[in-house]
């Protein structure tokens, strides 16, 4: 049975199936304030925004992600985790043309800077399409991935780097990129950790870092909340077939004791994944070539 939905008050919300499964079979899963809810789907458990605003609202909200006032949150506090990340796939892809989606003022363009790449970028944001072109000699596009019309098999790497759960249809998202993508051609997506936000948005340590027992999960900008398993179903729905993962570290964007709690934390959960394969890392990347 489908979950009984209210009408919205507000026209700027509506209600969205699962990006999984297409169907509107969901459960409140955490309750924000006015409209705002995550809800979780019955068929396959990925949980999201649904009423959420309209997709022409999140798009201009996202060409002022990236502004003048907030760059460190794209250079300083990225820029170990970027440069873990660079290594990790070109250990895979040793050179070519990469497309980085979502490419801000293009910090992971430093670490791909041989001969051996291209290095091409796009952002809804002006201001970040516009850093990366002067600091880096990227080849930069201001739109979506839709709108760019890059033709069938065009890059040997796409990144989509904590971007992903921005995107109203991360299903269409992810096919659109294997379009361009080589057939031997690699996917890096970084998403966050999911049990890591189940513990870091609710309980003591949510209250020890910020004050408060809850820290507004259902409010947040994130329009998706990818666990393993659905971020795996996503991908093979799309025709792509993970071959590594490799948990990776939350942004450092906090004072002193939450970035020693930081360090530790990524220590233990790369120690616990070696050991078990489980997972309570910051941020997780993926990294997957089309299925045969």
């Amino acid at each position: 049975m489908t979950t009984r939905r209210r009408s919205p008050v507000d026209n700027r919300f509506e209600y969205v199936p699962c990006a999984i499964c297409g169907k509107q079979n969901a459960e409140l899963f955490m309750k924000g304030s006015g409209l705002a809810c995550a809800v979780r789907c019955r068929n396959d458990g990925l949980v999201y925004q649904s009423p959420r605003l309209k997709p022409a609202i999140i798009r201009e909200q996202n060409k002022t992600f990236v502004r003048a006032d907030n760059l460190q949150l794209f250079t300083d506090y990225r820029r170990a985790m970027l440069r873990r990340e660079a290594r990790a796939i070109q250990q895979l892809k040793p050179g070519g043309r990469l497309l980085d989606i979502g490419c801000a003022t293009g910090t992971l363009f430093e670490f791909f800077n041989g001969s051996g790449w291209r290095l091409h970028g796009l952002d809804t944001s002006q201001t970040g399409v516009e850093l990366a072109a002067r600091q880096y000699r990227a080849e930069v596009f201001c739109g979506t991935l839709q709108e760019a019309h890059y033709p069938a098999g065009s890059f040997d790497v796409v990144s989509v780097l904590d971007t992903l759960y921005y995107n109203p249809w991360p299903d269409r998202e992810l096919l659109e990129i294997r379009h361009v993508l080589k057939d031997d051609g690699l996917l890096a997506l970084e998403i966050p950790g999911y049990a890591y936000r189940m513990i870091r948005e609710r309980g003591p340590l949510c209250w020890l870092l910020n004050g408060a027992w809850v820290r507004g999960f259902a409010n947040s900008s994130h329009l998706y909340f990818f666990s393993p398993r659905t971020i795996r179903r996503l991908l093979n729905n799309a025709g792509f077939r993970i071959v590594r993962v490799v948990p990776e570290q939350a942004s450092m964007s906090m004072g002193n004791l939450g970035l020693v709690l930081n360090h530790l934390h990524f220590a233990a959960a790369r120690l616990l994944f070696h050991l078990i394969g489980v997972s309570i890392a910051g941020k997780e990347l993926y990294l997957a070539i089309k299925a045969a």
